[in-house]
């Protein structure tokens, strides 16, 4: 049994296109993940950053930022060119997490990204949470138009209910993706759901044991947004493996060492959870 981990700082860093701006501030976020990215807010900023980061040993970057109001990344259209001018400059290995995308803006960036780490939201999240007036076939649309532009598409889902993944049932009748990303929603400090419980170990386990019988061939990861609280990080993890994932980013030593103890062998990957097979090999340790 193999247990793939990653960890993307320093080599993989988060890039916002917005710096800490969103016109949504959602209620689970309230621009607060955006304060840790690194922000690069013009094109002419972003193929600088991009080098910095390959001079100072970054593999790749996660393209981010906070959201428009019709649920795409902030300044995105008029970054386009930049982003394939990093890459040809750069090299660097390029994952974009875009929310909504339209077609034109598709086709601008197909060839140019690597891989897509794309959010599958219920209607009621993107309603309630998000504040974004749009539905999951949206979501679903933009994952099927990337497909067709050739993009490599990695969903992502988020644990809020325990029902999350029938959201990824519309995705079973084409080619299955190679990776699937489950993130359990965190309560974080200065937001409006603060308070709010995070999902029970049993609830992820649940969720990810019928997302790995909807798609018995893809590798399920655990993906870096889940609670930090050292027992329950702990436990979400340990039921996580128990459901059969494959990746999980920044796993405590102390999942590791049980994981060992099960018999998994460890192989660690410098950069995002959703890192396609194919390009493995540029971010793996000797």
């Amino acid at each position: 049994m193999h247990l793939k981990t990653y960890h993307p700082i320093p080599k993989f860093p988060p890039i916002s296109l917005s710096g800490t701006q969103c016109q949504l501030s959602c209620q689970h976020c309230n621009r607060e993940y955006l304060r840790g990215m690194v922000p690069a807010m013009t094109p002419e900023t972003l193929v600088q950053t991009c080098r910095d980061l390959r001079d100072t040993g970054a593999i790749g970057v996660l393209l981010s930022g906070g959201s428009t109001r019709d649920g795409g990344i902030l300044n995105l259209p008029e970054m386009c060119e930049a982003i394939r001018q990093t890459k040809v400059e750069t090299g660097l290995i390029l994952n974009i997490h875009p929310g909504l995308m339209d077609e034109a803006t598709v086709q601008a960036l197909s060839g140019a990204i690597d891989f897509v780490s794309l959010e599958i939201p219920s209607t009621e999240i993107i309603r309630d949470v998000f504040g974004l007036d749009a539905t999951t076939e949206e979501y679903v649309d933009t994952y099927h138009r990337m497909r067709a532009a050739g993009m490599n598409v990695m969903p992502h889902i988020t644990i809020f209910d325990g029902t999350e993944d029938e959201l990824l049932r519309p995705l079973t009748s084409s080619a299955h993706p190679e990776v699937i990303v489950v993130i359990v929603f965190t309560p974080t400090r200065g937001t409006p759901m603060a308070e709010v419980a995070a999902p029970t170990p049993e609830t992820i386990k649940g969720v990810i044991s019928r997302v790995k019988a909807m798609f018995p061939e893809t590798e399920i990861s655990m993906g870096c947004m889940r609670p930090r609280k050292r027992k329950l990080r702990v436990a979400l993890e340990l039921a996580a493996l128990d459901a059969g994932v494959a990746r999980m980013e920044l796993p405590t030593q102390q999942t590791l060492d049980i994981a060992r103890e099960r018999g998994y062998t460890i192989k660690r990957f410098d950069a995002c959870c959703a890192l396609p097979r194919a390009l493995e090999a540029l971010v793996s340790e000797p």
